[in-house]
């Protein structure tokens, strides 16, 4: 009896330390649809199918009080980056996020969802309990996610092309899409990457470098295969409690959420809102498949710093017809780029920037986020990204 009593004790201390969090943070408790619509913007929820079979879930933000919905508006598509979903472009409200800020200015905003994530997990014949569901990094999503997703925000719009904006991963499905279906090129107009990653040579994220050390990533894809972990973080009611009771301003565990979410992208001290990180962190990490942190463990010890599919060693030469994976061709994207990069992003490392911009077959500038702190994530949720970062991604944008 007496357990009894200690252990109803606990769970209603936690249950009413959780409630009391969520009351005082409720974007918390919303998905990105419901965060839409609570802030006043015309949301919808938008389902479409690969060509593999995996179904993923698009939203858009049609319209807002200041630019209503309408038709013919120009299309701006945003891609969120690894472990990453829909929420983070508009996580931190109307007045800073890129999302709501684009809206307002008179664009069509599609915020599209990768395979594995929160908001995409179906897939026609595979479940996520299948390890053939996770057999994928973002070489698949940048053949397969973005096509589909390209083609049916143009027929839906009937416009012709949209302006691509891409975070981290983002970037790089892009650069996968461009190299390997070229065709694509016609259909945007113009694409920004914020914080881009291709080559990482000089990738100074410690856990990244660390998981490179394992070649190609195939050592630890086999172990984690054998013990049945194809999916990386997923975002789940756990995760969220957690989030409330140990991450919320004023809790002594904090520090500890604040590190775990930037040990391997960069610390930046100055810019993260404290009061904002429960809220980041119940809607990230929102899943990935381990293959895809694979993927980048094996580009940072790429043969000559290469940005390259990946690599089945032994069976390269069935896969591929050769010895090495092939490289991805940069060359053959000819669509009009801008290249934002920050000083103290550990994962994606200016001099690795600038590689890809000499790589890229239609860079149009450079922009150096003018913070010798910025980091990874502040592309998203630094205090000052709307100033920093976000009016000149709109600058660009109404001038292409």
């Amino acid at each position: 009896m007496i357990q009894h009593m200690r252990l109803a004790a606990v769970l209603g201390i936690c249950f009413y330390s959780y409630f009391a969090v969520a009351v005082s943070n409720p974007d918390m408790l919303l998905d990105t649809l419901q965060l839409i619509t609570k802030y006043g913007y015309h949301g919808e929820a938008h389902t479409v199918t690969t060509s593999d079979g995996y179904i993923l879930t698009m939203h858009r933000i049609a319209g807002s009080e200041q630019s209503p919905p309408a038709s013919g508006k120009p299309v701006v598509f945003l891609q969120h980056g690894l472990m990453c979903s829909s929420a983070d472009w508009i996580i931190l409200g109307p007045e800073k996020s890129l999302g709501y800020l684009l809206a307002d200015a008179g664009y069509d905003v599609w915020m599209g969802n990768a395979r594995g994530n929160t908001y995409s997990k179906d897939h026609i014949t595979y479940s996520t309990t299948s390890q053939v569901y996770w057999d994928f990094s973002w070489h698949e999503m940048g053949i397969f996610d973005l096509p589909a997703e390209f083609d049916y925000v143009l027929e839906q719009t009937g416009q012709e092309d949209l302006y691509y904006v891409g975070h981290s991963m983002g970037t790089t499905m892009f650069y996968v899409l461009m190299s390997v279906k070229p065709e694509y090129s016609t259909k945007v107009r113009h694409m920004i990457s914020l914080a881009p990653i291709a080559y990482m040579k000089n990738c100074r994220s410690a856990l990244a470098t660390f998981g490179s050390y394992f070649p190609g990533g195939q050592l630890g894809m086999a172990a984690l295969q054998l013990l049945g972990v194809g999916e990386l973080m997923p975002n789940n009611g756990f995760m969220k409690i957690l989030s409330d009771l140990a991450c919320t301003e004023g809790s002594i565990f904090q520090p500890m959420c604040q590190n775990i979410l930037f040990l391997i992208v960069g610390y930046d001290s100055s810019q993260l809102n404290k009061t904002v990180l429960p809220v980041i962190l119940a809607h990230t990490p929102a899943g990935a498949s381990t293959k895809s942190l694979s993927h980048y463990a094996q580009e940072i010890s790429a043969i000559e710093g290469g940005f390259r599919q990946w690599d089945f060693y032994l069976g390269n030469w069935m896969q591929y017809g050769s010895i090495f994976p092939p490289e991805y061709q940069l060359s053959h994207d000819i669509v009009p780029t801008t290249l934002f990069y920050g000083d103290n992003d550990l994962f994606g490392d200016p001099t690795d920037v600038h590689q890809l911009n000499t790589a890229l077959g239609k860079s149009l500038e450079e922009y150096r986020v003018p913070l010798s702190s910025f980091a990874h994530m502040d592309f998203l949720w630094a205090n000052d990204v709307k100033t920093l970062v976000n009016d000149k991604v709109l600058e660009v944008i109404q001038s292409n």
